[in-house]
């Protein structure tokens, strides 16, 4: 699944598009941690000349592996991702940050799909585990021998 802003057809001001996320925009990037996703993202697109401004929220929960018991865990996702995409006939982005995009003036949409793949995954916790007590517990006991 793509999520694909049209810029051409937008005028300036500020304009809302909404996305649904599930498991399968996932899968497409062949990621193997999130296994299911149920995510709203909600792009405020504030568009002027010779530039525009995007304030991406993503919210929802993940399904991830847990890695203690490797049962199924949820994982809430509550991400704020800011972004200004400028114009330019010069495919340079010298001097800009990591929170700018350029694009070619002729570019008529502005796909974000990468973006908000990188900021699920970056929110992530390192370590991904149930709280104690809540681990799949056949699993548990066939570790408890294995740890012996």
């Amino acid at each position: 699944m793509e999520c694909i802003i049209d810029i051409k057809g937008l005028t300036q001001g500020t304009h809302i598009q909404k996305f649904k996320i599930g498991g399968e925009f996932f899968r497409e990037y062949g990621n193997s941690i999130i296994t299911g996703a149920d995510l709203a993202v909600e792009a405020t697109v504030e568009k002027s000349a010779g530039w525009i401004k995007v304030d991406c929220n993503i919210a929802g929960n993940v399904d991830v592996e847990c890695d203690r018991c490797l049962a199924e865990l949820r994982l809430p996702v509550d991400i704020s991702a800011p972004f200004t995409v400028k114009f330019s006939s010069v495919a340079s982005d010298d001097g800009y940050g990591d929170d700018v995009i350029v694009l070619d003036r002729t570019d008529g949409e502005l796909d974000i799909s990468q973006i908000i793949y990188d900021y699920v995954c970056l929110s992530l916790p390192i370590k991904k585990v149930h709280a104690e007590g809540e681990c799949d517990p056949v699993m548990m006991e066939k570790m408890k021998g294995i740890l012996k």
